[in-house]
């Protein structure tokens, strides 16, 4: 595939011109046609010019899946800020940390959902004299206001703007992750590695205009944004919105609009095909999809395809720092080779198998730790953490942190990945910054995070701590965890173990210590 060089608002305005009444968003009862949309991102990227946004300006956006949101973010990119995507499950230590570190001067936020209340948390921001600074607007269903500004009068501001054209290698997305390292930072990706990266996936999965995606994927991850929402802007295929993940909806939503793509994580297909009360529902208009997010077992990945008949599954194998596809699955490929491998290398990108240790390049069918280079790559990271900073080399080299080995036809193979990193329903979350929050309660406590198997979610979360039953101890601990961190975050189990094994050098054997944590929750 040829590299272009555009940008995200080129694209959407291209798509705008060429089918301008085909629909783009249909969400709950409102739909919005390509014009729709355009014409009230006009409006928007005028009304943030006059609030200072200028080009190079980072705005965060705060929220669920939404209309606002999708209006908001390509706003966003007309102005040519850079859009800096927040989870929409964080609470006030962790929106201060994205600030922080991406150096936010707005916040377009939008509506609530259980995890997470934006109008409580927003107001703790603003009573925080160090993020005075800091504008926030609640632009939930902002669009039927600005939908009556005349549109004589918001074209003349429009049109003599002198907003500054953003060049394709410009940042278009700030991306949170847990990533390659235990530290939160803000991944920089451009509109170069973000379209071309899109437009590779189209090609693989051969979708079209005439396709309609029940994009549930949550906005603010890369999977979303990139795979989800810029592939259906490129190629022109109609969205049905959802807020959030939940079997009943995608299953109504499927059969009433008659998807046909349907992307997720392992945890989302196998919750939807392991609920009885999917066979009330016709899931047969379903195509092609991409199963990705984190990784599958072949028995899992199968009983997918057996309960999904009519579903081309791909398989893929990405990161948010390689904006994010690295392999996907061949559209033709067996179920079987599916079943087994992250896809093949896609074109334009290089992936090597080094060996730990040494750093010689594995030979095919021999397991090391997984490098990428490309025009996929991020640009850098939001961080002064030299840790972090070291997963990007100079060469332009990703070092991922995971296992696994290429075969003689590129194909790659996940066998392992990243140390200690819990990946929990397609999130990654660090187990050292649940133990931190533990370690509030009482310093001296000895503890370990670590993820145990999970039927449906893949992992779960458990908290080991050194030291005999204390429930006055666990109430305190949740309450703490409760009001610190996102609700995906805290563990579902705490654990005590009386004394932790430990190795001949004096460590924790936290291979021992799973063992009995496992013996103890049969």
């Amino acid at each position: 595939m040829e590299l272009v060089k555009t940008t995200l608002y080129q694209c959407f305005v291209d798509r705008a011109k060429e089918s301008p009444h085909k629909l783009f968003i249909e969400n709950g009862e409102e739909s919005f046609t390509w014009e729709n949309v355009n014409n009230i991102t006009n409006k928007l990227s005028v009304l943030l010019y006059e609030q200072g946004v200028r080009k190079g300006s980072r705005v965060g956006l705060y929220g669920t899946n939404s209309a606002s949101w999708i209006i908001a973010f390509l706003a966003i990119q007309k102005i040519g800020a850079s859009a800096v995507l927040i989870n929409s499950c964080y609470r006030i230590n962790e929106l201060v940390n994205c600030i922080d570190i991406a150096d936010i001067q707005y916040i377009l936020y939008t509506r609530s959902c259980e995890c997470s209340m934006y109008d409580e948390t927003i107001n703790k921001l603003r009573l925080m004299r160090k993020y005075k600074h800091v504008k926030c607007f609640n632009i939930e269903h902002s669009y039927k206001e600005w939908m009556k500004i005349e549109e004589k009068t918001i074209k003349h501001a429009f049109n003599n703007i002198e907003f500054e054209k953003s060049d394709s290698h410009d940042i278009s997305c700030v991306l949170f992750t847990s990533g390659t390292t235990n530290n939160c930072k803000g991944v920089l990706l451009s509109h170069y590695s973000l379209i071309n990266n899109a437009r590779q996936v189209i090609e693989e999965m051969k979708w079209s205009q005439d396709d309609i995606m029940c994009l549930v994927v949550p906005l603010f991850h890369c999977f979303g944004v990139s795979v989800s929402l810029l592939t259906s802007i490129i190629v022109g295929m109609k969205i049905q919105l959802l807020e959030k993940y939940s079997t009943i909806e995608v299953c109504k939503s499927i059969e009433e609009y008659k998807c046909t793509v349907l992307n997720g994580v392992p945890s989302m297909f196998l919750a939807l095909v392991r609920n009885p009360r999917m066979q009330e529902f016709d899931l047969s208009t379903l195509k092609t999809g991409i199963i990705a997010g984190s990784p599958i077992y072949k028995e899992e990945y199968l009983e997918i395809c057996n309960k999904l008949p009519s579903l081309n599954l791909q398989t893929s194998y990405g990161l948010t720092e390689a904006s994010p596809c690295v392999t996907i699955a061949k559209f033709d490929d067996s179920i079987e080779k599916k079943s087994i491998s992250a896809g093949k290398v896609i074109d334009n990108v290089e992936v090597k198998i080094l060996d730990s240790n040494t750093f010689e390049e594995c030979g095919p069918n021999v397991i090391g730790e997984i490098f990428v280079r490309g025009y996929n790559v991020t640009k850098g990271y939001l961080t002064n953490d030299p840790v972090v900073c070291d997963a990007v080399m100079p060469n332009g080299c990703l070092k991922t942190g995971d296992l696994g080995y290429l075969d003689s036809d590129n194909y790659l193979y996940i066998v392992g990945r990243r140390k200690n990193m819990i990946i929990r329903g397609g999130e990654n979350i660090s187990p050292y910054e649940i133990e931190e929050y533990i370690k509030k309660v009482d310093s001296r406590l000895n503890v370990l995070v670590f993820g145990i198997k999970s039927e449906v979610l893949q992992e779960e979360i458990v908290a080991t701590i050194e030291g005999k039953d204390n429930s006055e101890l666990v109430a305190k601990i949740k309450n703490e965890l409760n009001n610190s961190i996102s609700k995906y975050k805290i563990p579902k189990f705490i654990v005590f173990i009386e004394t932790f094994p430990k190795t001949s050098t004096g460590k924790i054997d936290e291979k021992e210590l799973k063992r009995l944590v496992n013996e103890k929750l049969k």
